[in-house]
């Protein structure tokens, strides 16, 4: 089998082919689907992945099956990793080498419009404004 550099693959590829290797291990079924000009959206499911003393933060994405990862640090684990697993939804956005490259999370808060304080607003300004 050829090396990755042999196959014309550069380190992002080479990169991007070890970690789907690795998803391929313990999710069989997701899916890899290519995307040259990157993407965005809800991700289905997420995992994080230990490897040659990197940790990779791995999302699937809905619908599509796509893959991103994003390099993270023990820190980002300290302060993000339970945000990440206890959140309802998280939207991400990847670049062309499936990299995350910015991500949300979504609380699906409730708004009770019968609780807002009602206060007189200055000016031109109505509740609606806020």
């Amino acid at each position: 089998m050829l090396e990755p550099e042999q196959q014309g693959l550069g380190a992002d590829d080479e990169l991007l082919v070890e970690i789907q290797g690795c998803v391929k291990q313990c999710k069989p079924k997701w899916v890899f689907c290519p995307c040259p000009q990157g993407g965005q959206g809800f991700i289905e499911d997420s995992l994080f992945i230990v490897r040659r003393h990197k940790i990779y933060w791995v999302v699937q994405f809905c619908k599509t099956g796509a893959i991103a990862f994003k390099e993270v640090s023990p820190q980002f684990m300290d302060i993000f990793s339970e945000i990440i697993i206890g959140s309802p939804r998280i939207y991400v956005e990847f670049d062309r080498c499936h990299r995350i490259t910015e991500w949300i999370t979504l609380q699906d808060k409730v708004c009770c419009l019968d609780k807002l304080p009602q206060v007189k607003l200055p000016g031109n300004l109505s509740q609606a404004d806020f």
